[in-house]
């Protein structure tokens, strides 16, 4: 939740009603009032920087359950866009009114988002075709590694879509998270398959099964050379195989 000093000393009620609504309240982040409307940029101000951050860390909206506290329409707008961006969105009112991704609240801001979208769907197209080759080319010199190894032959080549899904996620939401080759150690690969998988589950919004799948079309396998499934993506992200580790 997002809002002034003011809308702070309301979080009783404000959580109140956000629980009518079916959501709670993870964080509350509060600036002095006044504060958004003396500045031309948000990134100015840390309370909005740090409501993104952890919006965008823990996969969730933001709530501004009052509008006016940004006092300006920009700010508005280049906040939600910003979220609508990872597939989050901010939350508007008591009624928890998302932002418009199509449109606009008036024919002014339509125009403006429409100008950001167009911006951001060319931006994707050229990471796009550069994630494509970098990709490519990961895929490439695993398999070359591997090949040099007889008794490692078991990375298996991705499937067109599995390689296409890659690129559009890669696209949407920045460059995947480096994973070492499939025949690396379990001790350096155990922190790359969990932010890899992390990222995979909060940033792009896939099912552990769509996880266990990709890891396993790129040729990763449990610490016990079994193929992921659900359970053990389960317990690589929530550190089940990190006390493993440490004991």
């Amino acid at each position: 939740m997002l809002g002034d000093r003011d809308t702070g000393e309301r979080l009783a009620m404000l959580a109140s009603r956000a629980g009518e609504c079916g959501v709670s309240i993870a964080e509350i982040h509060v600036f002095e009032k006044g504060a958004a409307g003396t500045r031309d940029d948000l990134a100015e101000l840390d309370t909005v920087v740090a409501a993104l951050s952890h919006a965008l860390s823990a996969g969730c909206s933001i709530w501004l359950p009052f509008p006016l506290d940004l006092l300006r329409e920009e700010h508005i707008r280049r906040l939600s866009l910003v979220l609508q961006r990872h597939g989050l969105n901010l939350l508007l009112g008591r009624q928890l009114r998302p932002c418009p991704v199509h449109g606009g609240f008036n024919e002014v801001d339509a125009a403006l988002r429409r100008e950001v979208r167009a911006v951001d769907d060319l931006d994707r197209a050229a990471v796009a075709a550069t994630g494509a080759q970098t990709l490519a080319s990961e895929i490439e010199a695993v398999l070359q590694q591997d090949c040099a190894n007889p008794t490692a032959l078991r990375v298996l080549r991705p499937t067109d879509a599995r390689l296409a899904l890659l690129q559009r996620l890669e696209a949407e939401h920045g460059p995947l998270p480096p994973l070492p080759a499939a025949t690396a150690s379990w001790k350096r690969r155990r922190p790359a398959l969990k932010r890899f998988s992390c990222w995979l589950l909060q940033r792009c919004r896939l099912t552990q099964a769509e996880v266990a799948d990709i890891l396993n079309q790129l040729g990763h396998r449990t610490p016990g050379g079994r193929d992921w499934q659900r359970s053990t993506i389960s317990a690589l992200i929530n550190g089940r195989y990190d006390r493993r580790v440490a004991a």
